[in-house]
């Protein structure tokens, strides 16, 4: 989407950050932004504010600065380390706009997975996930985040690694096997978006879908001729898994599908789960069977 400056003049707008008024100076400098950029005298002055007193003025400070773009990216990196938890989130988000353009940042962006504001953390995942493949020295560490107790963040780095593609699959098959069903879950949802590319994973997917479907499944059972006509639904394993397995038993579906035909290997395990009594998993069977037989996108071209 293509943005415009503002309808006030720069020098309206430079006499506006040194107003007394901390909503006025927030305007200015958010403005300011909007210009992209304007000359070195500006940058100077939107930099000075990144240490104003007020927090909104900071923050629209480092939002104005990021509308330098990547002549802005040095500074930008600098605010990584700001004590203002503020300062530090917007300037991620500054970055992030950037998409592979905020390459130079990779490393000084590793470590703040670790931010103890989660909001920066997380931002930092996206960011890193925006470079695309170019950002696989962040591999470990997005690896580490997505162990974290911290949920979102641990969604928002599987989502980093599927973006950063193929040298993140090892990674992601691993997590597969993790302790956690969140954990597991989420890596499944990841290989998931990265289609064909996840194709090696297939193995390790259909491993996870036996495990998951393999207590609790509740299927219709065929009687003789002379039992009652009504198809009793019995229980044919343990108890009913719990709702974190049940998820990652969706989820490892709903990838397989997303692989497409080249999670051809799953279909039998997948045809074993369409009687399954809970509509939600005999849905997604259906969903993904299709997608992997092709017919969905048959059906896109009809």
């Amino acid at each position: 989407m293509m943005s415009y400056p503002p309808d006030e003049p720069i020098s309206e707008l430079l006499r506006g950050l040194k107003s007394p008024l901390p909503a006025f100076r927030a305007k200015a400098a958010r403005a300011l932004g909007k210009y992209g950029p304007t000359g070195t005298d500006v940058y100077q002055q939107l930099l000075a504010l990144t240490n104003d007193p007020e927090q909104v003025v900071r923050e629209a400070a480092v939002q104005g600065l990021a509308g330098f773009g990547v002549q802005g990216v040095p500074t930008l990196i600098r605010l990584l380390t700001s004590q203002c938890k503020y300062v530090r989130r917007n300037a991620v988000w500054g970055l992030g706009k950037l998409g592979p353009e905020a390459l130079p940042a990779l490393v000084a962006l590793i470590p703040v997975l670790k931010d103890p504001d989660p909001r920066t953390a997380t931002g930092a995942a996206q960011t890193l996930g925006g470079m695309g493949q170019a950002a696989e020295a962040a591999v470990p560490a997005l690896a580490e985040a997505m162990r974290g107790t911290n949920v979102v963040l641990c969604r928002m780095a599987a989502k980093a690694l599927s973006q950063i593609g193929r040298p993140a699959l090892p990674t992601l098959v691993s997590h597969l096997k993790h302790h956690d069903p969140f954990v597991r879950g989420e890596a499944a949802v990841a290989l998931g978006w990265m289609g064909p590319v996840a194709s090696a994973a297939v193995p390790h997917l259909i491993h996870l879908l036996s495990t998951a479907a393999g207590s609790g499944r509740y299927r219709k059972l065929s009687q003789p001729a002379w039992a009652d006509s009504s198809n009793t639904i019995t229980p044919v394993a343990t108890p009913p898994p719990s709702s974190g397995e049940q998820s990652v038993l969706l989820q490892v579906i709903q990838a397989l599908g997303r692989i497409g035909p080249s999670a051809q290997e799953a279909m039998e395990q997948l045809d074993e789960l369409a009687d399954d009594t809970r509509d939600d998993v005999r849905s997604a069977v259906m969903s993904a069977m299709r997608s992997i037989r092709g017919e969905d996108s048959l059906a896109d071209d009809e």
